[in-house]
């Protein structure tokens, strides 16, 4: 995995992926870590009580089916502030961040795996001084592959952490779309994967055994369900507290 100059947060170390089943997995140019700019938000289905801060709205059968979920995992899906969609990464973990922790923002990392026509998207979650958390993504998933493109596409996205009191803090990135780069030179690897099951389940694998840089593997939930992406039919109306 490489990482640009100016891109890794001081005092972390980034090591290379390794490689996957059979040795046949390597590593493609996709990889890049930032910080996204602060939008903590603290959200819950309340009424408003800080008009100042826009309300977010998911879908509703999307979040019940995240918080049956046993942490730590990680889901993708859509969000609407405003007018406006998002992608959204969410994460439910088995420890809450501390105040602190959330508000010194977090490196985010990407990097794409394959070998020939499949590919698997990986995410690294570094939070600063608490912890690492992995995600790995098969983009041919029709609601995977929709939240990516839309990522890609805007260059705008929501990540989410939610507690145990099911309370949301939010996290945006507006940093334009380069922000992205190395996920855009690859988007036809992305589009055109025809990763099977058995591929992606044997990367799972692969990966959890040596996670680079270490940390926890989220398990990666709510896939498959594209009706989960309807922000139109059942919204749920996030406002902050």
């Amino acid at each position: 995995m490489v990482w640009p100059a100016g891109g890794k947060p001081a005092g972390m170390a980034m090591g290379n992926p390794g490689t996957v089943p059979d040795g046949q997995m390597r590593a493609a140019v996709c990889a890049m870590m930032d910080r996204p700019r602060l939008v903590r938000r603290r959200h819950c289905a309340m009424p408003d009580t800080h008009p100042k801060l826009p309300e977010l709205a998911v879908n509703r059968p999307f979040m019940a089916a995240f918080l049956a979920e046993e942490p730590s995992c990680m889901a993708l899906g859509m969000v609407a502030d405003g007018a406006s969609r998002c992608a959204m990464v969410a994460l439910r973990l088995e420890q809450a961040l501390p105040r602190h922790v959330s508000a010194a923002g977090f490196g985010f990392g990407h990097a794409l795996y394959g070998a020939g026509d499949w590919v698997v998207v990986h995410f690294a979650f570094a939070f600063y001084g608490f912890a690492t958390y992995h995600a790995l993504i098969n983009p041919s998933d029709p609601m995977a592959g929709s939240v990516l493109n839309a990522m890609v596409a805007t260059g705008d996205y929501f990540f989410f952490t939610l507690d145990a009191d099911r309370g949301a803090t939010a996290f945006r990135s507006s940093l334009g779309a380069d922000n992205l780069a190395g996920l855009r030179t690859n988007m036809h690897r992305i589009q055109g994967s025809v990763t099977t099951d058995a591929q992606y389940r044997r990367a799972v694998a692969q990966f959890s055994k040596h996670p680079e840089p270490p940390g926890t593997l989220l398990s990666w939930v709510c896939r498959g369900r594209p009706d989960y992406l309807d922000l139109e039919q059942d919204r749920l109306v996030l406002r902050p507290t």
